[in-house]
């Protein structure tokens, strides 16, 4: 009975501890947001605060002793971090550790538990789950769980960071399946057999109606290496197979310029990276099914094969196409073709007839049994026709077509399932390729061919999603990089060891050679470092002027307001409760007037895309004025949002708003910049929801500030969150609780 007596008894003590935590942060220690004063009134509570923090607008902290801040920590306006909270089984409490340099975004929310490693970003509106580590460099967007999106502490890879999610996920399983059968074998997975050479391309003296262009330039020649291969069969040569051609195309310094991958056929039977994947799981009877609604695939499939005598008497096909450059600026997609010099080989040397729907799994139907031939006999013609007088020769092609200006026509032409019209985009010669020297087996198996492999005259198309037609070549360039460097035990990147393990396969890499893993004890310069005199200023001065300046200029709007009541009924004897509702409005009328004009003194007016550091006097002079805006907010203007005063105050304060064509605002998150907003004709936005035309995001200490734009009958939901250059268009919705990102544009 003592023992619960005594739990009820400290429930008791800590609820009135908490209640006077919160009424102390509400009434006064909120003012002090963004100022060494805050960072001392958190030690004073039993909080650890580092050095040279940014604590912005959070929430009221109820047990400060378990929160530990280290050195250059950003907590953004509106963040929450939370050490305890009440459930059905009582208080749960935690430790939350946020380390050097990390930032918490806009309504970021941090649970008990919680540790962020050096130099974490948690994104607006994210969560770090309770009981979790946030990994070192890591930026972590979503909830209820947050996902690291990229690493800033691993080798950069940009293929991988343009990619949306779904692309990425696609791709690391991808990726993964085909590195854990490299690591098996030992060698590639496609085209693991060929024969090589080396040579030279020399393009001819005149291409008529070839606009000039750096590389492709009349007259010049260009040292080659050259790497035929059979796609799948590395027993046999007589098994139908598709055949390939690589080519690498070398700088006058010997320095590898491009790479082109060419195979027979003049189309490839999946469009999209998703299409290939989803190709490569599914069974024969699911792969069927689909031709029979796709004809084009199956041609695309059949006309890929070939029965081959010669490497040498294919024709070779890129399927994929890059975007040329020219010299006068103009941009057209460019596919290759490779055919042998002698005309008599057509492009049906070595078809194979269609025989079913698809064709056989490689390796299914046997060579002749009268076919004498040794099973690797490919090579060994290659190596002769090399050393013969005549050598090996080739002419190279290109099909050229003007960059469409609709999305749906670019779409199209990037589909590589489906060859262009040749009567259209017929191809023509530009050159021819010589072979005159043969690459040892060694040799040949240790080449390396990079699809991304380019220059700016001659350019990879990039995609962000799976679906797209040009993810076919983006996606595959990255497959093929992870793959060689497991096959050739080279050390794998940190960005793409990452890229793998957060797949959902799992591949074994103890035997491959990784990237030196990062020093946990570099010392790093403190992002938000700032002089001693800045810290004085944070510590004296800027808190003096956050409490002083709203309180005394809101006093002195309300003594003359006042002073005129008491006046009145001492003269006029007129009830003083009749004059209380006067009083207030138009106490909170000059509130706002005030606020407005101490808005232009203090701040100005900011510009879109404009940049300032964190620790300036810009920053300082709108800090002070927000605390202005937030007293203003909660004596008077909070209640009028939704109504025509709360318009005309944003006006006043800068805003482009229709305030007398139905503009509708209910949130004093719409006013964090006013004049950097734009609400057009029926534009909506809800209660609690938060426009921010500001953003700090970790980069050398630096604030930078976009306009927010919605337009006719846009619509941003309740608590909403839209971060600088968001715009809402005609009759578009961010819908309640949502997120729009930087720059994004919300339908």
């Amino acid at each position: 009975m003592s023992g619960n007596e005594e739990m009820s008894t400290s429930s008791d003590k800590t609820w009135l501890l908490h209640r006077i935590v919160i009424a102390s942060h509400l009434r006064f220690a909120k003012f002090l947001s963004g100022t060494e004063a805050f960072c001392m009134h958190l030690r004073c509570m039993g909080a650890k605060i580092g050095q040279h923090c940014s604590i912005r607008a959070i929430n009221p902290v109820s047990d400060p002793q378990l929160i530990s801040l280290a050195n250059g920590v950003h907590l953004g306006d509106f963040s929450r971090v939370v050490p305890g909270y009440y459930t059905s089984s009582g208080y749960v409490s935690g430790k939350i550790e946020i380390q050097d340099n990390s930032v918490v975004g806009s309504q970021g929310l941090v649970l008990p538990g919680s540790v962020l490693e050096n130099d974490v970003i948690l994104g607006a509106l994210s969560v770090a789950p309770a009981n979790k580590v946030l990994q070192r460099g890591g930026v972590f967007v979503g909830s209820p769980a947050a996902v690291m999106v990229k690493n800033t502490m691993q080798s950069f890879d940009d293929r991988i960071e343009e990619m949306d999610m779904k692309y990425r996920k696609v791709l690391g399983n991808l990726a993964a399946n085909f590195a854990g059968s490299t690591l098996k074998v030992s060698s590639r997975y496609f085209h693991r057999i060929g024969a090589a050479g080396k040579g030279f391309l020399r393009l001819y003296d005149h291409l008529p109606g070839f606009p000039d262009h750096i590389i492709f330039s009349p007259g010049k020649n260009y040292s080659i290496i050259m790497r035929h291969s059979n796609c799948l069969s590395s027993d046999d040569d007589a098994r139908l197979d598709p055949r390939g051609a690589a080519i690498r195309i070398l700088s006058d310094e010997n320095s590898p310029l491009l790479d082109l991958t060419l195979k027979t056929g003049n189309a490839f039977h999946a469009r999209t990276i998703g299409d290939f994947a989803m190709w490569l799981v599914c069974g024969a009877a699911a792969r069927e099914e689909h031709v029979k609604h796709a004809p084009h695939i199956r041609d695309a499939m059949w006309g890929s094969l070939r029965q081959a005598d010669s490497y040498t008497e294919l024709h070779y096909y890129s399927n994929i196409c890059r975007l040329f450059r020219f010299k006068d600026g103009q941009e057209m997609y460019v596919k290759f073709k490779l055919r042998p010099f002698d005309k008599r080989f057509g492009e049906d040397s070595g078809k194979v007839e269609p025989t079913g729907i698809l064709p056989p799994e490689t390796g299914a139907i046997p060579r002749d049994e009268n076919d004498k031939r040794p099973l690797l006999f490919l090579a060994d013609d290659f190596q002769k026709r090399v050393n013969c007088p005549d050598r090996v020769r080739y002419v190279l092609q290109l099909q050229i077509r003007p960059v469409p200006d609709d999305e749906i026509a670019r779409e199209i032409a990037l589909d590589c399932t489906k060859p262009w019209d040749e009567t259209e985009f017929p191809h023509f010669d530009v050159g021819e390729i010589t072979i005159d020297q043969v690459l040892t087996k060694g040799e040949s198996e240790n080449l390396e061919f990079n699809p991304f492999l380019r220059c700016h005259e001659v350019d990879v198309i990039r995609a962000s999603s799976c679906n797209q037609s040009a993810s076919m070549d983006h996606g595959r360039s990255v497959v093929y990089a992870i793959c060689q460097n497991l096959r050739n035990k080279k050390p794998l990147p940190e960005s793409w060891r990452t890229f793998l393990d957060q797949s959902d396969v799992k591949v074994d890499l103890s035997g491959c050679p990784m990237a030196a893993t990062l020093e946990k004890n570099v010392a790093k310069e403190v992002t938000l470092t700032r002089p001693w005199y800045i810290t004085l200023w944070l510590t004296t001065a800027q808190p003096f002027l956050q409490i002083f300046l709203p309180y005394f200029l809101i006093g002195l709007l309300i003594f003359f307001p006042m002073n005129s009541i008491f006046y009145l009924n001492n003269i006029q004897q007129i009830q003083m409760p009749f004059f209380l509702p006067l009083f207030w409005v138009s106490s909170g009328i000059l509130a706002g007037l005030l606020c407005a004009l101490s808005k232009w003194i203090l701040v100005g007016n900011k510009k879109d895309g404009k940049v300032k550091p964190i620790w300036s006097t810009g920053i300082f002079m709108d800090t002070t004025w927000q605390a202005i805006r937030t007293l203003v907010g909660d004596y008077f203007g909070e209640i009028t949002g939704g109504t025509f005063l709360f318009n005309i105050w944003m006006k006043l304060m800068g805003s482009k708003i229709a305030w007398d064509k139905g503009a509708y605002v209910d949130s004093m998150g719409a006013v964090l910049n006013p004049e950097l907003m734009k609400i057009e004709e029926y534009g909506c936005v809800g209660r609690e929801s938060l426009l921010f035309g500001h953003i700090y995001e970790g980069e050398g200490g630096k604030v930078k500030y976009g306009k927010i734009v919605i337009r006719k009958g846009g619509y941003v939901g309740s608590r909403a969150v839209a971060m600088p250059g968001v715009t809402v268009g005609n009759e578009g919705s961010l819908g309640a609780l949502s997120l729009a990102m930087k720059e994004e544009f919300v339908n």
